[in-house]
């Protein structure tokens, strides 16, 4: 919702760079890339009184962006997202949750699915539907960059304003009266004026729609251009990373800096330094004490860019040492004096992980000038301003073993200190948990979360139907976004300070039954999409290790660097709580209660839970499992390129699913298959349904087919 509250009017643009725009038929809605100045691709923002987790977005033509029921394109997934007029504005179909993932959004419907910008051939190419990506290659297709068009309080009327991309320097004159509609030339020269007086400021072209205009002083213009000193107010150190994942380092050698994905280690800190009588600009100290420089040596001759060092200058006054934040979305930009910016280099050598700074005048390199920003200590205290001494508290210490810095690094990111409670509320994953009794957790390698039989530790197995694999939810009596999870053995998971190997990141992740119950068995789920992350206290994650041993199949709480989706848990429900859950005290003592029913250190007894290991009272045996397919030509061929049609199925067993899909297709004699991951071949379906009621892709063949399968089948 932070994107939204204080918005009147967005525009949404997709991972393809394209913008949602509403037609002028006032019915459809579609993506466009060259629409993103026209009045179509402004969404006016209203708020739904009585829940703040949700917000109506309203086009151009007075209608408002619509989930409907209807079928974008019949027997596949996706309904058509429209511009409607509600009969009442109760109507769910009209309201969207913003789920922060990263810089960028979700819209999800009231019924779970997300708006997705599609791509691909016709008639898929521009569409826009609602739906559930369940292919890695479309997970994206849900994201979307929020520019927030106009955040001045004008009556029913919106003006392009800072927070789109690079148009911030421009000033409306009162004789303008149509909107700004800015080339890329102009843009690219008013960042070259950013010093410049008013008289030389670049012209703005205009658009077919009148809009009023402002006239603004350059002061007034200064102070909603740039907006990039709230991420470094109440910062004692930082670091800054690039659109490459990188991170800008200090060399050894005391002088170049350069992009390192290595953001554990103490060159990659930058101390944040404010300079008396200027609000507006920042020094940044590196961890050999030098300050970040913007040389006047070019990096290469004859080329554009200039090199950025590390020095210490004759005297603070020195202005190539002062950086002026400018806000842009969720990151920032560091502007020199000159009007410049702090840029990370891409491409062959020597530009890879060069920097430098400059002004982007290519498209492609927009995005080169914009930096993540992570908040690695606070100051306690306005008093702390400008002190150079780091707390033995920070989160980001000079040895990579204790790094516990901002946890999404796969994605340039704002690291704010807000409280628990207040995060919890954009990307709450306790809704998981709020019924759930036990729960078993599933990895991204499809392994389940498991008490080791040495009641200690803990591994991922395949064998999900085992009761290693449940684990009992606890709530935290007074703090509403905290678990602890409970073994078949009456341990809890706990996140231990013991390193996992030595020498490398990662520390054990054991079963303890610890006098107390202290931070250490407490976790925070934090929604990811349809899935969830367990944080620490401390800010590592639980994570499912792959690869080779001794990592294979282990379980640690790190933050990573490369594998991002190894912190990500899918949360089977195998038991419901019957009414209010049971809440334990923070520091409830363990050595009264060691008798007690609720600490025993044998395995319980679990009377509900059937042979296959769900319980009776499970949500997912009343709700079924969902069951996507596609149907096989006569020679066997399947386009997987395309997302079947899907049901809901509240069966058990094959038989059961053979006669459902048999009705589903009107075909007689069919085989029910699955795709082999390893090799891509066809196999049939001859045992049993996978556990948990998990989603199935299956594969419909007739027994008429003829294909390269069918020796797969014999061999069966």
């Amino acid at each position: 919702m932070e994107f939204f509250n204080k918005a009147k009017a967005v525009r949404l643009k997709s991972h393809l760079d394209k913008y949602l725009v509403a037609d002028d038929d006032e019915q459809t809605v579609r993506q466009s890339r060259n629409s993103g100045a026209s009045k179509k691709a402004r969404w006016t923002v209203e708020l739904v009184e009585g829940n703040p987790h949700v917000i109506r977005l309203k086009g151009c033509n007075g209608k408002y962006l619509t989930a409907t029921d209807e079928a974008f394109l019949l027997g596949v997934t996706g309904k058509k997202v429209l511009q409607t007029v509600p009969v009442t504005m109760k109507d769910n179909s009209v309201e969207w949750e913003p789920i922060k993932e990263g810089y960028k959004v979700k819209l999800r419907t009231k019924g779970g699915k997300f708006l997705r910008a599609n791509g691909a051939t016709p008639p898929w190419r521009n569409s826009i539907t609602h739906d559930l990506p369940h292919r890695t290659a479309t997970q994206d297709w849900v994201l979307w960059e929020v520019e927030m068009v106009d955040i001045s309080v004008l009556d029913n009327e919106y003006i392009s304003s800072c927070a789109s991309s690079f148009s911030s320097e421009y000033e409306y004159s009162a004789s303008n009266t149509r909107s700004p509609s800015i080339t890329h030339e102009s843009r690219e020269n008013s960042l070259q004026s950013t010093a410049a007086p008013e008289s030389r400021r670049p012209s703005i072209s205009t658009s077919q729609s009148r809009w009023p205009s402002i006239a603004s002083d350059r002061s007034s213009q200064t102070s909603g251009r740039r907006g990039g000193m709230e991420f470094f107010s109440k910062a004692k150190a930082v670091r800054f990373q690039s659109h490459l994942g990188k991170y800008l380092v200090a060399d050894e050698d005391e002088e170049t800096v350069r992009q390192s994905r290595n953001g554990a280690s103490h060159k990659a800190r930058w101390t944040v330094e404010f300079i008396e009588g200027k609000n507006t600009v920042i020094r940044l100290k590196s961890c050999h004490g030098n300050y970040l420089t913007a040389a006047d040596e070019p990096f290469l001759l004859g080329m554009t860019g200039k090199k950025v060092l590390q020095t210490i200058p004759a005297t603070k006054m020195d202005a190539s040492i002062e950086w002026e934040p400018v806000k842009e979305g969720n990151c920032v930009k560091l502007m020199t004096r000159e009007g410049k910016f702090l840029r990370a280099n891409g491409g062959t050598p020597p530009w890879r992980n060069s920097i430098t700074h400059d002004i982007p005048h290519r498209t492609a390199t927009q995005n080169w000038v914009l930096w993540g920003v992570d908040i690695v200590d606070i100051c306690i205290s306005d008093s702390d301003l400008g002190s150079s001494f780091l707390s033995r508290t920070s989160s980001f210490s000079s040895l990579p073993e204790d790094y516990t810095g901002s946890p999404d690094t796969g994605s340039p990111i704002i690291q704010s200190r807000r409280s628990c409670n207040e995060s919890m509320k954009q990307v709450s994953g306790m809704e998981f948990f709020k019924k759930a009794k036990s729960i078993r957790l599933k990895s991204h390698h499809d392994k389940y979360l498991t008490a080791g039989d040495n009641e200690e530790s803990t591994i991922q197995d395949r064998a999900g139907s085992s009761n290693n694999a449940k684990w009992t939810v606890e709530f935290v009596e007074g703090v509403d976004n905290i678990i602890r999870l409970k073994s078949c053995y009456g341990k809890y998971l706990s996140a231990s300070d013991e390193q996992f190997l030595l020498g490398v990141t990662g520390n054990k992740v054991v079963q303890t039954f610890p006098r107390k119950l202290d931070s250490s068995v407490e976790w925070e789920p934090i929604r990811d999409g349809m899935k969830i992350k367990l944080k620490t206290r401390c800010g590592d994650y639980l994570r499912a290790n792959g690869g080779l041993p001794p990592w294979r199949n282990s379980v640690t709480h790190d933050i990573p660097h490369r594998h991002h989706d190894w912190i990500l848990w899918d949360v089977d429900v195998v038991e419901i709580r019957q009414g209010s859950p049971p809440k334990v005290s923070q520091s409830e003592s363990l050595e009264d209660d060691v008798n007690s029913s609720s600490f025993r250190l044998m395995s319980p007894a679990f009377p509900n839970v059937q042979p296959g290991g769900l319980s009776d009272d499970s949500p997912r045996k009343s709700e079924g499992r969902l069951i996507y397919y596609n149907v096989a030509d006569d020679y066997g061929n399947v386009n997987d390129a395309v997302e079947g049609p899907s049901f809901q199925f509240k069966g058990h067993g094959l038989e059961e699913l053979t006669e459902k899909l048999a009705e589903e297709t009107g075909l007689e004699n069919i085989i029910v298959c699955s795709r082999n991951r390893v090799n891509g071949k066809l196999y049939p379906l001859r045992l049993s349904l996978p556990p948990n009621n998990a989603t199935m892709h299956v594969v419909v063949v007739p027994s008429t087919s003829r294909g390269s399968y069918t020796s797969c089948f014999n061999s069966t």
